[in-house]
This record gives C-alpha cells, sequence and structure tokens, in this order.
C-alpha cells in the first residue's frame, strides 16, 4: 500500500491545476475548456481517450505490463450558476457560474492520479479506465448516461469514485454501504383557475388557493401514505403567480424536489404527487398540470467493494479516519448510473480544514477546501487502482 507522502510530488501540480479550472467554471454540457485541458493532458501521458461523451466528457485508457481486470476511475467536470463570494486569488473569473461543489478538485485529483499511472504503468496490470464526465449537476439527464449507456463501462469489473465535501474534516474518508445517496427528482406543478377582481373571488376560480391546499397536503403523502420505514423527501421551494395585489390570477406554477432512496418507493410517491395534486385543484374549480422531471436513481453501493474501499480507507489516513456512515445522504449523484452497470463504490472524502469553525457546505456561494486534501484524494485513486487490479 502506498503512503501518501509518496505522491507529495505531485501536489504542486494538483492545487495550480485546481486553482485554473476554478478560475474557469463552466455548466453541464459546455464544459469546453476544462474538457480540452485535460484531452491535452492525457494525450501528453500517453493515454488512449475517447473525447465527446455527453457533448464535452471523455474516457482516457492506459494499460499495465500484461492484461489483465479492468478498473474505471471517476470525476466530474461541471460548475454550478452560482456566484462565488470568496475572496481568493483563484476567485472565478466568469461571472455567475463557481466550482462550489468541488468537481474541480475532483478533476484535479483523478489527473493527479493519471500522471502517476502514466509514470508507473509497468507497476500494474490490466486496464485503467479514468472517466471525465460532464453535467453531473445537470440539466438532467446528467452526462453519467452517457458514459454507461455509450457502453463505456461494459468492460470494468468495478468502477468507483469520490465527492469532497466541507461537511467533514481534512483526513477523514467517509462511506456509506448499500444507499447511500438519494434520487433527487424534480416536479412542476401549474394550477390553472380563472382569473378575476380581488373584490369579487366568487366570479373566479382561485388557483393560489387550490395552490395553497396541494402543497400542504402533498406533506401527508410521506406522513400518510409511506410507511415510515422509508426514507423520502418532498419539498416545495419556488411558487409563482399573480402580477398586482388586487387580481386573482389565472394560474399558479410551484416546483420542488422529491428525495427517495428506494426505486418503488420513487415511483409510488410520483404517482401520489400526481393524483392528489388534480383531485385538489379539481376540488376547487381548478386544473393541476403535473410535470415530473426525473433524475438520477438512487446509488447504491455495493458492500463488498465498500469493504475492498474501507481497507485501503484504513491504510491510507488510518483507522480512526476511516469511517463508516450511520446514515445516507439524500443528496443525489449520477455515479448512480454506474452503480447500476457494474460493481463498484462511491465515497467521500473530507475537505475542511480542522481549524475552520464556520462550515461552508458543498453549493455555498463561500465553498472553499483545504488544499492539502488533494494528496490523499490522489492517493485513494492509485491504491484502489493498484490493489483491485492484483
Amino acid at each position: 500500500m502506498l503512503p501518501i507522502n509518496h505522491f507529495k510530488d505531485y501536489e504542486e501540480f494538483m492545487i495550480t491545476t485546481r486553482r485554473d479550472i476554478h478560475m474557469n467554471p463552466e455548466p453541464g454540457f459546455q464544459e469546453f475548456r476544462t474538457s480540452k485541458l485535460i484531452k491535452d493532458y492525457l494525450i501528453k501521458w500517453g493515454y488512449d481517450v475517447i473525447d465527446g461523451i455527453g457533448t464535452t466528457g471523455m474516457v482516457a485508457s492506459i494499460h499495465g505490463k500484461k492484461p489483465g481486470k479492468t478498473i474505471g476511475l471517476r470525476a466530474d467536470i461541471d460548475a454550478l450558476k452560482m456566484q462565488e463570494e470568496n475572496d481568493v486569488p483563484y476567485k472565478s473569473l466568469n461571472d455567475g457560474l463557481m466550482h462550489s461543489c468541488g468537481h474541480d478538485t475532483h478533476t484535479s485529483m483523478l489527473l493527479g492520479a493519471a500522471k502517476y499511472f502514466s509514470d508507473h504503468n509497468e507497476d500494474f496490470n490490466g486496464t485503467i479506465k479514468l472517466i471525465f464526465q460532464s453535467a453531473e449537476e445537470g440539466p438532467m439527464p446528467g452526462g453519467g448516461i452517457y458514459v454507461v449507456e455509450g457502453g463505456h463501462i461494459d468492460d470494468c469489473d468495478g468502477v468507483f469514485g469520490l465527492h469532497i465535501t466541507t461537511r467533514d474534516k481534512r483526513g477523514d474518508i467517509i462511506i456509506k454501504k448499500g444507499e447511500a445517496m438519494a434520487a433527487p427528482d424534480e416536479f412542476q406543478i401549474t394550477v390553472k383557475g380563472t382569473g378575476t377582481h380581488a373584490s369579487a373571488p366568487h366570479t373566479g376560480k382561485d388557483p393560489i388557493i387550490a395552490a395553497t391546499a396541494i402543497i400542504q397536503a402533498i406533506q401527508t403523502i410521506l406522513s400518510r401514505q409511506i410507511s415510515p420505514l422509508e426514507s423520502a423527501v418532498i419539498s416545495v421551494c419556488t411558487i409563482h403567480g399573480g402580477s398586482a395585489f388586487n387580481i386573482i390570477p389565472d394560474d399558479v406554477t410551484f416546483t420542488g424536489t422529491i428525495r427517495t432512496l428506494n426505486n418503488d418507493v420513487r415511483m409510488d410517491i410520483f404517482q401520489k404527487l400526481e393524483a392528489t395534486a388534480t383531485s385538489i385543484a379539481s376540488s376547487y374549480g381548478c386544473r393541476a398540470d403535473v410535470k415530473i422531471i426525473e433524475a438520477y436513481p438512487p446509488l447504491i453501493n455495493d458492500p463488498k467493494m465498500s469493504d475492498f474501499v474501507m481497507n485501503i480507507a484504513k491504510e491510507v489516513v488510518g483507522e480512526d479516519h476511516a469511517l463508516w456512515a450511520s446514515e445516507p445522504s439524500m443528496g443525489g449523484e449520477d455515479f448512480s448510473y454506474y452503480l447500476q452497470k457494474k460493481p463498484g463504490s462511491y465515497f467521500w472524502l473530507g475537505g475542511r480544514d480542522p481549524k475552520q469553525e464556520t462550515i461552508y457546505y458543498n453549493h455555498n456561494p463561500k465553498f472553499d477546501v483545504d488544499e492539502s486534501s488533494f494528496v490523499i484524494g490522489m492517493a485513494m485513486h492509485v491504491n484502489i487502482a493498484f490493489e483491485f487490479l492484483k
């Protein structure tokens, strides 16, 4: 097992590369500069590259000294549509875009591992596939589905990935067996009524009253129609309607998210949401148009592969810092597509400076990471690959 210090010579490269990518963030399916940067390095290091996967994604392969198994390691490359609020030398130069989820670090750590594999391709047998994936944050259905449906992991015997997070301190690695992350589906409901003057509500059909009744009622789907042993969330996050204080509008639209860890529960909630909205709207003399935008399926880690990663983590960061998660995250991640196809595991890498008191969690405009965590992530990538291919 190769210790963290073994990779120190690659640390400056990863930090410099991360800062370059961080300063030039690009949204899903538009990561053209980022994609070119990655491809240029991989070609220089002797990789076989297939690009244009999900527009800007790519898969790069390198072969060891003898034939053997094939492993897939994945990083996502897209940024979020968010204004950065950090005052740092590498602050985003692209207005309204920011790497506030850490994909710049994922890309840099996997590039560090890519350089190492190129420098040491006599040290392993088999094939290593590096997947640099577009649009993990969407637009839906995200970039992962193009990798999987394109057959690019069909020959992989296992697939692995990591996600940096400021929820956890630098030096910690966290894994959840089985159900690890939720399906992050979206819904949009438009309630259509008949607008009228606010002084005479009886002459119209008020979509605002109908919409508020629906919003209240859909919470009972979870509390009264789904088993309390199942984990699920329904949250309404936007509501739009009306144009003046004295006019009842023709329609109201509200949107939100459904988070589930079980596909059967997921489909059941879809049906119940539509039935609840349409029936309540009808009772108010209105009509509800329900649109459900399916996102990624739940992320289910293979138990044996998770044990494999945990054993490596214990060697890399020590038993006190290699931790089992007691509960899943209700966040979503399209690495779930990979795990539907192949056995593997997805884990969290702590990225917060232990001395930092305030936690700016992923997707916060002040999100930033302790860059000394990169060498830990690289050590995990390399050791997972080398141990898996033995």
